[in-house]
């Protein structure tokens, strides 16, 4: 059975960059670390959450391990640790809240879809 239209992921996200730019919690991170936080906000957003391991990390990252190490701590503060099955997950702060974003807006659309249609059908009748 296939899944409601507001389950499906969206394959993209919206990227601001005067946002991005200018935000000051970026300013402070070393260039290192701000290309590690999107390349994982990446992979959070396809999969939603990611494991907490840093030897993935670093693949996902295409880093050595000692360097994703290094970076963690500067990027941490942008994810929430979840813990399922006894397994540690990361989930990012900002990607869920573009997810919620867009399934607001999403369902927005449609409940304004059908209402102009019930409008031009009951007109029509």
């Amino acid at each position: 059975m296939r899944r409601s239209k507001f389950d499906e992921q969206s394959p993209a996200f919206q990227f601001y960059a005067g946002d991005y730019i200018s935000d000051p919690r970026r300013l402070k991170r070393p260039l290192e670390s701000q290309g590690a936080y999107v390349l994982l906000y990446c992979h959070c957003w396809i999969s939603k959450i990611i494991e907490f391991d840093f030897e993935i990390m670093s693949k996902m990252c295409n880093c050595r391990l000692e360097k994703i190490q290094k970076i963690w701590p500067t990027i941490e503060d942008m994810f929430v640790k979840k813990i399922i099955e006894n397994k540690e997950y990361l989930i990012c702060i900002e990607a869920e809240e573009e997810r919620r974003v867009q399934t607001l807006n999403r369902k927005k659309r449609s409940n304004a879809g059908k209402k102009g249609a019930d409008i031009r059908w009951k007109e029509e009748k």
